[in-house]
């Protein structure tokens, strides 16, 4: 083994110890923001929020090790297609469905019913625009 080189046994502990810096900066930062609400110091919760991400940010990007394997990767990537198709299911339904229901005088839809689809609908559009990106830029 070269002495440049990592022994792969290390190598876990490693990855274990700098995600924990990297998400205890961030709960710290999640911690603060609640913190400064409750004391009303928003603007300085907001402040040591942005810390705690930037300072995530910072390990994830500047540490020796990788923090995330395959595995990390295939998690995320099942996750996300989780939450599309939940988020696809409720737009899908969701929009024709409450629209429906209003038209028909059974429900008097809210304010918030029309922000809900929108934001629905970005969602899907910046995911769709992303997957074509990634998909054609290789």
């Amino acid at each position: 083994m070269s002495e440049h080189t990592t022994p792969a046994t290390t190598r876990p502990s490693d990855r274990k110890r700098y995600k924990r810096i990297a998400y205890g900066l961030l709960g710290a930062g999640i911690a603060a923001l609640w913190i400064g609400i409750a004391v009303d110091r928003f603007v300085l919760g907001v402040l040591l929020y942005w810390a705690g991400g930037l300072g995530m940010g910072l390990v994830q990007r500047f540490s020796p090790v990788d923090l995330y394997d395959e595995r990390d990767t295939t998690i995320e990537r099942k996750a996300s297609l989780t939450t599309m198709n939940v988020f696809a299911y409720l737009f899908i339904l969701g929009a024709p469905g409450g629209l429906a229901l209003q038209e028909s005088g059974t429900v008097e839809l809210p304010g918030e019913f029309y922000g809900a689809m929108w934001t629905l609908f970005a969602v899907s559009v910046v995911f769709g625009a992303s997957l074509l990106y990634y998909k054609y830029r290789t």
